[in-house]
Parts: structure tokens; sequence; C-alpha cells
């Protein structure tokens, strides 16, 4: 079902599921993405169906002994509203067995809000503390999101300490914003 990504071939099939999932403000640039392959907190996992194939990508960081974010969590399209997604999902986090975090974009629109809600539907809680995605590319500026988390809401001083690790750790940001 998971099967880390330690080499160029594999990432060459999971990358382009990133691409096609995402808006650009929200992946690296290829090279960039590969390259935390080399870092010990990052894993990159395909993710596989019944039948062996790439069904899909789930990249992580394991920044504490109390948490893991979730930095891209993406189905292949021709996958998605079967509930495949959600099962691999529920899998995942009996199987890392810690404090789930991940980013959302705010409820703006309709589609932000069936994202939303797909992870309610999982398990998750929206936090309400103000939370700014550092840039992901040169020339981008902070774009507003949220954190949710699974299993449990988060007080402000563990937020903080998540926010710390993952401004530090995935975005190599050192500054102040919130």
């Amino acid at each position: 079902m998971f099967q880390q990504v330690t080499n160029t071939e594999e990432f060459e099939m999971v990358y382009p599921i990133l691409q096609e999932a995402f808006p650009q403000t929200e992946v690296r640039e290829k090279q960039a993405q590969q390259a935390l392959l080399q870092k010990a907190a990052y894993r990159l996992y395909q993710i596989k169906d019944d039948k062996d194939a790439v069904a899909g990508v789930l990249a992580i960081w394991e920044l504490a002994e109390d948490f893991v974010y979730i930095e891209h969590f993406a189905i292949c399209p021709e996958k998605r509203n079967g509930g495949f997604g959600g099962y691999i999902l529920e899998e995942f986090i009996k199987w890392c067995g810690k404090n789930v975090v991940l980013e959302v974009e705010l409820p703006e629109d309709d589609l932000k809000k069936r994202r939303i809600g797909f992870y309610e539907r999982h398990g998750f809680l929206m936090n309400d503390y103000p939370y700014l995605q550092p840039p992901m590319r040169k020339g981008q500026d902070f774009l507003p999101l949220r954190l949710m988390t699974n299993p449990h809401r988060i007080n402000e001083e563990m937020y903080t300490k998540y926010r710390k690790l993952i401004y530090e750790n995935v975005y190599a940001y050192f500054g102040d914003k919130i």
C-alpha cells in the first residue's frame, strides 16, 4: 500500500500526481521536491492499489515524537470519489500512530469546502489559529491556510510548537510570521 520513493524512476511516477492535484503555490519545483528525498525527516510514498499500480502519493515529515505532518496527499483522478482516498488516509493514521497535522485552504469556495469536509469525515478537526504557509517557490507570497489535526484539536501552545517545526523544517523559514 505505502511504498517509499527512493529513486529517480519512482519519483518520476509520483511527481506528476502532485502537479495535477495541487496548485503551483502548494508544490515545489521538480528538482527541489526531489532533493527532499535526501532529508532524514522527509518521506515520500507511492500509494499502490490492489493491482500494485501507482494510485496516489503521500508526502510526510516526521518532525517530532508526537506528530507527523502531511505535506501532500493526492489520489490519481481515476481513483477519486470511490472511497479509496478515505481508506488510504485512515490506514495511514492507524499506521503512523501519532497526531497527524496537515494544511488546508480556507473554505472560500465549494471545492475547498469539499476538501475540508473530506478530512473532517476522516477525523480531522479545524484549528482556528491564523496560519500562513511560507512560499514554496521563489517569487511567491505567504499563503493563508489553516491547520487541521487528527485525532483532536490542538491548543495554542501545541499550535505554536507545530508551526515552528513546520516552518523551520519543511519551508526552511525562520521568521516570525503567523
